[in-house]
């Protein structure tokens, strides 16, 4: 009897090795290779199929599933990514893809490593209909459950919208591409692109990366000793305070360096992680150049969200107040998530009050009623309800006379009504101390809170 023979599905080992190098350096490698160190990449499920619906096989059976997953070292740091390639099938999802992305997070949870999720895509297989929407749910639902875990950068590279624009909202920080279409609903049917404040930093591709990098040295390793050649007792020159905040702060913390995210959202409040005296830290910081300072809606949700984020991975939180208050067309909501960020806090705080502190600005930012450790304020600095030409307008405006004038009442009000000595005298600003001194306080602080 003649020997029956079966022909196995599935090419040999070296086709499908051949195959995969044909695809060459796809944009998405090209990505990976840049984030991670040099020839540090590792791929997991390197040949895992597309499963396609029988009614699209033709000519597709043979491609490989729309996303790349694999581990590496960044800035010699393990790092955990996935990387949707457009060259197969537009990056379409589909139940494997959300398998790749899950295993992918189950080695990273168990590391306690970060994620990095490059995001390129058509859209879902419709050929594949419930199945694809799923999947969405699966990725969400797995990004989600990792959220206070493990760090998540979502780099949007390529097209990004509809769900998958919500998934890469779910991370910790969204970095975009210059022209990368980022939206849930297109303008066509009445969207708009995602607003600023839905990317911590936009940019080209190697300045996306580069700032990728840079959070990746920063954020997942919170040890009290951080590299830095600068003078933990280095006074400070004349801080130039009324002008942007960033020009004291680069002066403030170690080396000049910092790392804005949302620069151009809320621009009324910067935040930024820096290091000050080797301690790691995130910086909230009035910018008094912008509307005075004042809280705007935009402000308040982009600095709880900041908090949170310090609050999750153990970061110290420096405060910087510079402000008139709130803006007059601020929500309640804003208000509370603010002040329930500050007041939630589980990491040490420390607060300088700069040039102004009025209203619930004092109360909102980093006050010890709130939780602050150590409140530092500058002995020329106005804490008070209202400014002074507000509450001379309220209080004295009967005395003004040809001899007299508002400004000698105003300054009169600074003087006696505003000084910081009050909130000294009441317990409410540890010290009053010089501006050259803002440095050499804030590290002590930072230093004596983590130790």
């Amino acid at each position: 009897m003649k020997k029956k023979t079966t022909v196995s599905p599935f090419p040999s080992a070296e086709n499908l090795r051949m195959q995969r190098a044909a695809e060459g350096n796809t944009p998405a490698r090209a990505a990976l290779n840049a984030l991670f160190d040099d020839s540090t990449f590792v791929e997991l499920g390197a040949y895992t199929k597309r499963s396609y619906h029988d009614g699209a096989l033709v000519g597709k059976d043979a491609e490989f599933e729309g996303v790349i997953t694999g581990y590496g070292a960044v800035n010699g740091q393990l790092v955990f990514a996935f990387a949707q390639d457009e060259t197969r099938m537009k990056g379409a999802i589909d139940a494997r893809h959300a398998d790749k992305i899950e295993a992918l997070y189950d080695l990273a949870l168990k590391k306690g490593a970060p994620v990095v999720g490059m995001f390129a895509s058509a859209g879902a297989d419709i050929f594949e209909g419930v199945s694809a929407m799923a999947a969405y749910g699966r990725i969400l639902k797995t990004v989600t459950e990792a959220s206070d875990e493990i760090l998540q950068i979502a780099y949007v590279r390529g097209l990004c919208i509809g769900t998958a624009a919500a998934i890469a909202s779910a991370f910790d920080f969204v970095v975009a591409k210059a022209d990368a279409p980022f939206y849930v609903t297109s303008a066509e049917l009445g969207g708009h692109s995602a607003e600023a404040g839905a990317w911590c930093f936009k940019g080209d591709q190697d300045a996306s990366l580069g700032y990728i990098r840079s959070l990746l040295d920063f954020i997942p390793d919170t040890t009290v000793d951080h590299e830095t050649s600068d003078d933990l007792n280095r006074l400070l020159p004349e801080l130039p305070l009324s002008a942007d905040i960033r020009a004291s702060l680069t002066a403030i913390v170690d080396d000049g360096a910092l790392i804005e995210v949302y620069a151009d959202y809320g621009t009324p409040i910067v935040t930024a992680f820096a290091s000050v005296g080797g301690i790691k830290c995130g910086v909230v910081a009035g910018n008094y150049t912008e509307d005075h300072g004042r809280i705007t809606r935009d402000a308040a949700y982009k600095t709880a969200e900041f908090l949170d984020i310090c609050d999750s991975f153990g970061l110290p939180v420096v405060t910087l107040v510079n402000s008139d208050g709130l803006a007059a067309d601020i929500p309640m909501d804003a208000v509370r998530s603010l002040a329930f960020a500050y007041a939630q806090l589980g990491v040490p705080g420390v607060t300088v009050i700069l040039d102004h502190a009025i209203g619930a600005a004092f109360t909102l930012l980093g006050s010890k009623s709130l939780g602050s450790e150590l409140v530092y304020a500058l002995p020329t600095s106005e804490i008070g309800a209202m400014t002074a030409g507000a509450s001379v307008a309220f209080a004295w405006n009967q005395d003004i006379t040809e001899t007299v004038t508002r400004e000698k009442l105003e300054e009169s009000w600074r003087a006696e009504e505003s000084s910081p000595v009050a909130a000294a005298s009441l317990g409410e600003a540890d010290d009053l101390i010089d501006p050259s001194e803002i440095r050499t306080r804030i590290a002590s602080a930072l230093l004596m809170l983590t130790c």
